[in-house]
Parts: structure tokens; C-alpha cells; sequence
């Protein structure tokens, strides 16, 4: 949250707008060509490691069919109900481009003003002294099924209106490379998982690129494919990536946070946003769990507000499709602030502890 504050203090908002002269000095062609090299690195890593943690296989073993029931609540209910609010308040030229469908944008923002980061939610759930209890099982199996839905929300923006035959070669192939390349590990020994992992990561990446499809889309199945029990060589990765690399990317971001219209009626937006994420949720999470009382439905709807890089990063997609406007970024930007701010001190706070 501080890194993205710090990019839009040195961004055109503020840096840019009162001392452009500086800003222009600072940030040169080839340096913005660098922090685009290392925000892509970054993601890349990111989406790989998110990747990791989509096992459907293992959560329907874990948790069963009913599991399918949970995540239709908690999940889908309030993307559908998120997407009607866009549709309904947000139809306007200064929030999405008037060319596009406003059918696309408001179903890409309802799965963005819904969506729960998993490495948010590991690093809430240890600060509230549940990871690696039922409740975070159970919390991180319904969001690995809502990331699901952020992948596939991607491929569709990126691949809309173009030819949809390398996009099919490409998720061919990682079917086959689904159950062709853990074997393939386990064939050449444990001495060659680095080198094949890294291998995997950065072509998945590139071919899906080449198929017309975002490049994370790669890196994210990548991540899917590879078997959990070849990953122990990266222990650390995460933390080491969030320490040099992601820095880069929250910064980056806040520098590119730039808008038209008026700061009050970004933030008007950015707290309307937050106010349909955290009433939508809610009506799937008491769906799904009122047998369980309202004070655990209310905490667990806390928990899920924790937003962090994924709904920055859909955003950044959209911004970059033409489908949202600056303005709506930087309310996206501003909502992802506060909604991860707030989500542990609420969930705290409906624990009673």
C-alpha cells in the first residue's frame, strides 16, 4: 500500500502536475523501458507462484463435490450482483470507453471489485493466527476457485475479437502438458526440477503471448502444472520476489495513475466500489455460511476483502484493452487501498479478538 501511495506521489498526479520538469528528468524513455522490464519479471514470478496454489484435483479431494456449491455462492452470486451495480451506475464515458461493450466492462469489474488475492489472504490469515487451520483451508479453496474465474475473465478481454485458433492450440497443449511434464520431472530426477520449472514458466509465458493471450495466462497454468512436490528448491521465492521485485511493479503502478475528472469523484467511485465489493460478498457469504451465525459470516467477509495486487493487476488489463478509462483505474487503484487496509482490523474486529 505504501509502495503504491509512493508511485503516485512521483506519477503525473502529483509530481508530474506541480513539477513536470523533474518528472521528466526522472523518469526518461530508457528508464520507464527498465521498470516495464522488471514489472513484467515481477509478474510473471507472481502469477507462476499464484499458479502453484490452483490444485482443483486436490481441493475437490480435500474438501469434496460440495465445495462446488460454495464457491457458486460465494463466488458467483456476487460477481453476477457486482457486475449488475457497473452496469447500472457505472455507465458512463468517464468510467469506460463508449466503443466497447458495456457488457464486457461490467462483468471484467465485477470479477475485479470481487476477487480475494491469495497471498494476501495467506498473509491475513497468519496475522490472525489461522493459517494451516480448517477455516483457512476451506477460506483459500473458494478463492483459488475465484482467481479461476480472474484467469479465465483475462484470457476472453485479451482474446475478444481476435482469431481464436492459437488460443486452442495453446490451452491444448497445457492439457497435454497437464499430465505430460510431471512425469517428464519425475523421469529426469529431482537435479533437473529447477531448470525445468524455469524452463516451463518463461515459454508457457511466451506462448501464450505468441496465441494472442496475456502472457500471465502462461505463467499462471504454468504454475498449475507443475507438481507441488517438486517446488521445495523455491522456499523463500515469495518473499525474496516481494522484497526486490513487486516493489517495482506497486510503484510502477502508481505512476501510471492518471485521471481526467475530478479527485472528489475518483474517491466518490473508489468508495462506492468498495461498499458494492463488501455488500455483494457478503450476500454469497451468508448464502453459503448463515447456518454458521452472523458474526462468522460478517468475519469471513472481511477476510475475503483483501484485494492487493489481483484487482490492480485485472485493472492494469483493462486499462490497457481500452475497456476502462484513467479515471476508473485510479478509483480501482484507490478501492484496492482501501479494501486491503481495512479487511484484517474488520476481521479482527467481527472475531472479538
Amino acid at each position: 500500500m505504501f509502495q503504491i501511495f509512493c508511485g503516485l506521489l512521483l506519477g503525473p498526479s502529483v509530481l508530474g502536475f506541480y513539477w513536470p520538469e523533474i518528472s521528466t528528468q526522472l523518469f526518461t524513455a530508457p528508464v520507464r523501458a527498465s521498470l516495464d522490464t522488471i514489472q513484467t519479471l515481477a509478474i510473471i514470478i507472481f502469477c507462476f507462484l499464484a499458479g502453484i496454489e490452483l490444485k482443483p484435483r486436490e481441493v475437490l479431494q480435500q474438501e469434496g463435490s460440495a465445495i462446488w456449491i460454495k464457491a457458486l455462492q460465494v463466488v458467483l452470486v456476487p460477481i453476477f450482483l457486482s457486475s449488475l451495480c457497473f452496469y447500472l451506475f457505472f455507465n458512463s464515458g468517464q468510467w469506460h470507453d463508449p466503443s466497447t461493450s458495456i457488457i464486457q466492462f461490467a462483468w471484467a469489474m465485477g470479477v475485479a471489485g470481487c476477487i480475494t488475492a491469495i497471498p494476501m489472504l495467506v498473509i491475513a490469515a497468519k496475522s490472525l493466527d489461522i493459517f494451516g487451520t480448517d477455516l483457512y483451508r476451506r477460506l483459500l479453496a473458494l478463492v483459488i476457485f475465484d482467481d479461476l474465474i480472474l484467469w479465465i475473465t483475462v484470457a476472453l478481454i485479451v482474446a475478444f475479437g481476435k482469431t481464436m485458433i492459437l488460443a486452442s492450440l495453446f490451452f491444448a497443449a497445457t492439457a497435454v502438458m497437464y499430465w505430460l511434464f510431471p512425469r517428464l520431472m519425475q523421469q529426469l530426477g529431482e537435479n533437473s526440477w529447477p531448470t525445468l520449472t524455469v524452463t516451463l514458466c518463461l515459454t508457457w509465458a511466451a506462448f501464450s503471448y505468441w496465441a494472442g493471450l496475456h502472457w500471465v495466462l502462461g505463467a499462471f497454468l504454468a504454475g498449475m502444472i507443475i507438481p507441488k512436490n517438486t517446488t521445495a528448491w523455491m522456499k523463500g521465492l515469495d518473499e525474496q520476489q516481494m522484497y526486490w521485485l513487486m516493489p517495482v511493479f506497486f510503484i510502477w503502478t502508481g505512476l501510471k495513475v492518471q485521471w481526467a475528472g475530478s479527485l472528489s469523484a475518483i474517491i466518490a467511485a473508489a468508495v462506492a466500489m468498495y461498499m458494492i465489493a463488501v455488500i455483494t460478498k457478503f450476500v454469497g457469504v451468508w448464502l453459503a455460511y448463515r447456518s454458521e451465525g452472523l458474526r462468522s459470516v460478517c468475519f469471513k467477509t472481511a477476510l475475503l476483502q483483501n484485494k492487493g495486487l489481483m484487482e490492480i493487476f485485472l485493472a492494469t488489463v483493462l486499462l490497457k484493452a481500452q475497456i476502462i478509462t484513467g479515471d476508473m483505474f485510479a478509483a480501482v487503484v484507490i478501492m484496492s487501498l482501501i479494501s486491503t487496509g481495512s479487511a484484517v482490523p474488520l476481521a479482527k474486529l467481527f472475531r472479538g479478538k
